[in-house]
């Protein structure tokens, strides 16, 4: 519970955190617009007091520039118009000041075309420090081209800004708040089908392994997660399954071989023998022992091959020539059995792979066919090669074909599963132990390669083994 509440604060955290910034971001643009909206406002309301202004100025006689103020119908309301006038000739000569300014100024000489072609706004501070907005015009009074600049303090603007500003701040620990807790709920939502995955998983023990996570929506990320984990637990039970079996076929194998030594034991002690007995008994007892490390020797390899402890040492060889080494090995055997080992086939299929290995498996297959092919009977060999031109997917193709009983199509795919045999008590009076055949599958999907085995016409089995060819390796 501790994990799941510390990843709800943290989701809850960074989601107040980046709500937070939003909120910061979205005050300070807030504030811009309105300084904005406000400034422009007063833009707007200054041209239309210019325009006033242009109709009340007038001359006096001694040739000064007056402000007819008495336009206002009540004294006060000209209090309420806060500007600051001037007016200049083209000289820069002050013609008019307002009293407002108080001795400031809105500017010297005459910018370069300043107000000449409509109302020219600038902002800029009073000798005191007073922000002013000041807009510009060039009017034509009396026949006289003046300069007429008039402008309103923007500090009022920049207090009603900061007043909303205030507002917005004091409204903000509230936002969080409430962010804060709708974070906390979103996440409790969110991280809810992670929890009930959870739960169902923790219930998920190995004599329940095949109980499976529901899965709503494959498409979103969290059935993408389902899937996953039920992928996960179909591997998992696949492994267990086979570890069972696995230890369940192990026992089954030790359990001949030591039953007989313990046989041949006993009996052995049941009376007095002589030396040549005793040699015999002790003969019997060794020959099931060398079965014994035969077979452990063999699943030691089989698990180094599928731990991936075992490190390939490719060479560049024609696979015809480790054929024959191959028939060399097994000839003996099928010697013993009067039987002919026919090889054939494309003489320059080469393959860059681990020739030990390969070897391995041609050997175990060849023992295979010369187990279960009767007495006088022939064994075929055929290699050639796949496509005409080189290119990637090529490869060469090794066929062995005996004369033995065959294999049924319900059992071609179990034949390369370790300690499966089809004939019980036949492979026990062999020698075999049913792990030749998931070596030399082995050997062969270690190169990129294939096995399948298929049944011949009219009798025997034809196992085919598909390697990449020197041109597909190098690609």
């Amino acid at each position: 519970m501790t994990i799941r509440s510390h990843i709800r604060t943290r989701l809850t955290l960074w989601y107040v955190a980046i709500f937070g910034l939003l909120f910061a971001a979205y005050i300070c643009t807030a504030c811009f617009l309105e300084y904005w909206q406000l400034k422009q406002q007063l833009y707007h309301a200054e041209i239309q007091d210019m325009e006033t202004v242009q109709g009340l100025l007038h001359f006096t006689p001694d040739g000064q520039v007056s402000l007819h103020e008495e336009y206002f119908n009540r004294p006060e309301s000209r209090f309420l118009l806060d500007r600051l006038l001037e007016v200049l000739d083209l000289n820069g000569r002050v013609l008019f000041r307002n009293r407002r300014l108080d001795g400031n100024t809105l500017g010297n000489r005459g910018l370069p075309g300043e107000g000449v072609n409509g109302f020219s706004p600038r902002s800029l501070r009073l000798a005191d420090g007073t922000p002013v907005l000041v807009v510009s015009h060039v009017h034509v009074l009396e026949q006289t081209t003046v300069l007429i600049r008039l402008a309103y303090s923007t500090e009022p603007l920049r207090l009603q800004t900061l007043h909303f500003l205030l507002l917005l701040t004091l409204v903000a620990p509230i936002a969080l708040i409430a962010a804060g807790f709708a974070g906390y709920r979103f996440a409790i939502k969110v991280l809810d089908p992670l929890e009930q995955m959870a739960r169902l998983t923790e219930r998920i023990t190995a004599r329940r392994l095949n109980e499976r996570i529901p899965v709503k929506n494959p498409d979103d990320e969290l059935g993408h997660m389902a899937l996953v984990l039920n992928g996960l637990l179909e591997r998992l039970q696949q492994a267990f399954e086979k570890l069972q079996r696995f230890t369940s076929d192990v026992s089954h194998e030790l359990r001949t071989p030591l039953a007989a030594i313990r046989s041949v034991g006993e009996v052995g002690l049941q009376e007095e023998r002589d030396a040549e007995k005793y040699r015999d008994i002790i003969g019997s007892m060794l020959e099931e022992v060398a079965k014994l490390t035969t077979m452990i020797d063999t699943l030691l390899t089989i698990a180094h091959a599928e731990s991936g402890a075992i490190q390939l040492r490719k060479t560049t060889f024609a696979l015809m020539d480790l054929v024959h080494e191959a028939v060399a090995v097994v000839g003996v055997l099928a010697e013993d059995k009067k039987q002919t080992i026919s090889v054939q086939g494309d003489q320059g299929a080469i393959v860059i792979a681990d020739r030990n290995f390969l070897r391995m498996a041609l050997v175990n297959l060849l023992d295979n066919a010369v187990k279960y092919s009767p007495s006088g009977s022939n064994i075929e060999i055929t290699l050639r090669r796949d496509g005409a031109e080189s290119g990637p997917g090529h490869f060469v193709e090794l066929a062995i074909r005996d004369q033995g009983p065959g294999i049924p199509e319900n059992a071609q795919q179990r034949v390369f599963d370790r300690f499966y045999r089809l004939d019980e008590a036949r492979s026990r009076d062999s020698g075999g132990f049913g792990l030749g055949l998931p070596i030399a599958k082995w050997a062969v999907e270690v190169h990129g390669g294939s096995i399948s085995v298929k049944t011949a016409s009219p009798t025997g089995a034809i196992f085919c083994i598909k390697l990449p060819s020197r041109e597909a390796a190098r690609d």
